[in-house]
């Protein structure tokens, strides 16, 4: 296990979770009624399909919807497992710098959770880490064989 946590890629598991991190909050202001069909009349004429398979609007629409709150759904309950792996000050952090509606600023952090700078950079990297390996977001490095 030791072995393993060495050949973290520290900068591309950070990248990686970072992006997992704004992907919550895309999907906090995302809405379902983005989704919704627009009704606006047409007057053209249309041929006919001569096909088995109808499609509406509305109905895309609805189904778009369906699959996109259950993607959000399935997102949320596998990143709050992982972000319950977390101490109640690491979340804390976490909440505060990534998934607010308006993030706030690490020194506004640092005097929130009364911490120096020095450890608030020390503690956000740990949970960062942390939550990377809860969710299973973690970055190898790739170990290049010498070939003599």
């Amino acid at each position: 296990m030791i072995d393993l946590l060495q050949n973290i890629d520290g900068k591309a598991t950070q990248q990686s979770i970072e992006a997992t991190l704004r992907q919550y909050r895309t999907f906090m202001l995302t809405t379902p009624d983005e989704f919704m069909p627009s009704i606006t009349a047409k007057y053209t004429l249309e041929m006919p399909a001569f096909s088995n398979i109808k499609q509406s609007s509305v109905e895309m629409a609805a189904i778009k919807s369906v699959d996109h709150i259950k993607e959000c759904e399935r997102f949320f309950t596998w990143f709050n497992r992982g972000l319950c792996k977390l101490t109640v000050i690491e979340r804390r952090l976490i909440t505060l710098a990534y998934l607010e509606m308006e993030p706030m600023y690490n020194y506004e952090i640092c005097t929130e959770l009364n911490v120096s700078e020095r450890k608030f950079y020390r503690m956000r990297t740990t949970a960062l880490y942390k939550l990377a390996l809860a969710l299973g977001k973690e970055v190898y490095q790739e170990n290049e064989v010498v070939v003599q």
